[in-house]
């Protein structure tokens, strides 16, 4: 994968993950204030995911 592909990945996880929070607040599911803190933060939770995915294969490139 190129790295030219790594900027636009983070915004669709972002926007993922934005979008998980949203069905969740138009379902009812978020009744307590710790929930609604969850879905706050699982759109900048998603988009954390390829920057971890990229720091493993890094790191496994270095190592190998």
């Amino acid at each position: 994968m190129w790295v030219i592909w790594f900027g636009p990945m983070v915004v669709v996880f972002f926007l993922a993950g934005m979008t998980i929070a949203a069905v969740l607040l138009r379902l009812g599911r978020l009744r307590s204030r710790s929930s609604a803190i969850a879905a706050m933060a699982l759109p900048f939770g998603c988009a954390a995911l390829p920057v971890l995915a990229l720091a493993l294969l890094s790191l496994a490139a270095s190592a190998f």
